[in-house]
């Protein structure tokens, strides 16, 4: 650094840097913490000539056991028919009187805490109004089938005619008019457009 004087205003002390990269090369120390040099490598020997592998037979394909998401119990056990709705046997009655008459409002509205079966009533109604039965003719009926195609997408949520959203989440502005654009359009592959809110 000099001769200046140090940043308190004393005389700079004579350091001891060490040695320098000479002395250590001349040492036969390369590297810089003090480590011996490693040893030159040898040749590797010739590699002992390859022997021919058993021949093996492929392992007969077994079936794995397919591991399913966890789905909470009242999903998983989401009443599939009107008959297993337990304790809504007047709305039940209600509802079937209204599809077998015909005669059905363009909104229902359902109240009740959580796990009284709102949601899965809303889409037995959604399964009843677009179910086609098994053989593609069925209309509106009281017992939907369950294996027809809108029956098994309505089950699994992912019929594009059935809407279903969170009121609790999406409770702006911009989300309704995104809802009364939407409504706008026909059924795409549906009898019946349903949204569950």
């Amino acid at each position: 650094m000099g001769d200046s004087p140090d940043m308190f205003g004393g005389e700079p002390e004579d350091e001891d840097l060490g040695p320098s990269a000479q002395d250590l090369e001349a040492a036969g120390q390369a590297s810089m913490f003090g480590d011996p040099a490693p040893p030159a490598p040898t040749p590797a020997a010739e590699p002992p000539p390859a022997v021919p592998a058993p021949e093996l037979k492929p392992a007969p394909a077994t079936a794995a056991p397919t591991v399913q998401p966890y789905r909470v119990l009242a999903r998983k056990y989401r009443s599939q028919t009107f008959a297993e709705l337990i304790g809504q046997d007047a709305m039940v009655q209600t509802l079937a009187n209204a599809i077998r008459r015909d005669r059905l409002a363009h909104a229902f509205l359902m109240t009740g805490v959580r796990g009284v079966g709102k949601t899965s009533t809303a889409r037995l109604i959604a399964k009843a109004l677009n179910c086609i039965g098994p053989d593609g003719q069925g209309g509106p009926t009281i017992d939907p089938c369950g294996v027809c195609e809108p029956c098994c997408a309505i089950a699994e949520g992912r019929h594009i005619d059935v809407i279903e959203m969170d009121a609790a989440s999406n409770t702006g502005v911009d989300d309704v008019r995104e809802i009364i654009e939407a409504v706008r359009y026909a059924a795409v592959s549906a009898r019946y457009k349903i949204y569950i809110v």
